[in-house]
């Protein structure tokens, strides 16, 4: 019988991802919780896969070959102690800033602390053996899927920014032995840019901004969104809150929140988003979202995140009111 990808999504998104991110290097320990990661891994045939029997050994080896080759390195292990051992080599990870991801299989939380053999508690790491540890559990809807998915990207975006450093995935199976998916399932990919990165160019033919409750709002950043709104053909979707008063705003609410009919204005092939939480519940149904703060955080309101970017909104505006990056 042929073996292909696993039937579970936490695995399809977690190869996915990788792959977007062209992590090939993979350093695998035998077990029996990963091994429908590793199998799926081996099915695809993009990745350089390596066997280490001891885990201490291998996040050694981890550590080593990211050091040597500046590339991302995996570690995968089964569940219980086995991970623990990981802990040696993510520590010198941590401190020398080294591109480590360590996978980690769990079965259902409800087994910790009900004395089920090899269950142990990996929701809460020390502080210096990854720079952001997330929980992936098992997928039962489309909400897992989409917050797995912005987890699993968040991990990837921390390994490298800020000076980088070792990340873990600690995902939950059921350990299926079905492997009857012969392609992935497309994945979000989401990418950062800061300032000295080369920025994506709008190909988009309407472009919405959406202003969440934000700080007084300058004479300067509203003619740079305006002229924005003016090259890209765009409008600003706010509400009393954003403090925008430029002459491209438009007070949705009524427009995009009517139960009976959904305005044809509300479907945006990309929307940028400013500022933060707003009450206006206004129901935008964007192609793709950029998320644009200088705190370079992820704020997937819209679930179609796909690009963060880490600057200062002015910066932003000022970038593509200039002509389009790299032209």
């Amino acid at each position: 019988m042929e073996l292909y990808y696993s039937e579970e999504i936490n695995v399809q998104i977690i190869i996915t991802l990788l792959k977007a991110n062209k992590i090939k290097k993979v350093i695998a320990s035998p077990g029996a919780t990963n091994i429908c990661l590793v199998e799926s891994m081996r099915y695809d045939g993009d990745f350089e896969m390596y066997s280490a029997v001891d885990e201490r050994s291998a996040a050694y080896m981890a550590c080593g070959m990211a050091a040597e080759s500046g590339e991302p390195v995996v570690l995968t292990c089964t569940g219980a102690t086995a991970s623990r051992n990981y802990m040696p080599g993510l520590t010198e990870a941590y401190y020398r800033k080294l591109p480590i991801i360590a996978i980690t299989a769990t079965l259902h939380e409800g087994r910790l602390n009900q004395n089920y053999p090899q269950a142990i508690d990996r929701r809460i790491v020390p502080n210096d053996v990854s720079v952001l540890s997330v929980q992936l559990p098992f997928v039962k809807d489309e909400d897992d899927a989409w917050a797995n998915n912005l987890k699993v990207n968040c991990a990837f975006m921390a390994m490298r920014e800020h000076g980088g450093g070792p990340v873990h995935l600690n995902w939950e199976t059921k350990c299926s032995r079905i492997y009857n998916v012969r392609e992935l399932p497309q994945q979000r990919y989401i990418q950062k840019y800061s300032s000295g990165s080369e920025l994506p160019i709008i190909h988009a033919e309407k472009v919405g901004i959406f202003i969440g409750a934000h700080q007084p709002i300058g004479e300067k950043l509203t003619r740079l969104i305006d002229r924005f709104c003016e090259i890209h053909n765009g409008a600003v979707f706010c509400d009393q809150t954003s403090n925008y008063r430029g002459k491209y705003r438009v007070l949705g609410n009524l427009i995009t929140y009517q139960e009976a009919k959904e305005s044809p204005l509300a479907s945006i092939p990309l929307l940028i988003y400013i500022g933060n939480v707003s009450g206006a519940y206004m129901q935008l149904f964007p192609g793709e979202v950029w998320r644009v703060g200088d705190d370079g955080e992820s704020k997937d309101l819209f679930k179609k995140q796909t690009a963060i970017f880490e600057m200062k909104e002015e910066q932003f505006f000022d970038t593509y009111c200039k002509g389009e990056p790299g032209n």
